[in-house]
């Protein structure tokens, strides 16, 4: 399972938990549209990696 945790505008610390990488990923898109700041992926290891980190270690193409 990978957890997404970040901080609410208001200044809450949040954790969602997500059971696949790509839904890790658009978890950490959400928040980010929805103002969360330090927000950070806990692979099932237990890793943690900043979003744009994770978004590269998934090495999603734009082009």
């Amino acid at each position: 399972m990978f957890k997404v945790k970040g901080i609410d505008p208001s200044g809450k610390a949040m954790t969602f938990a997500c059971g696949t990488d790509e839904q890790a990923m658009e978890k950490t898109w959400e928040l980010q549209r929805r103002g969360f700041r330090d927000v950070v992926v806990v692979d099932p290891r237990g890793r943690e990696l900043g979003a744009a980190a994770f978004e590269r270690s998934l090495g999603i193409d734009w082009d």
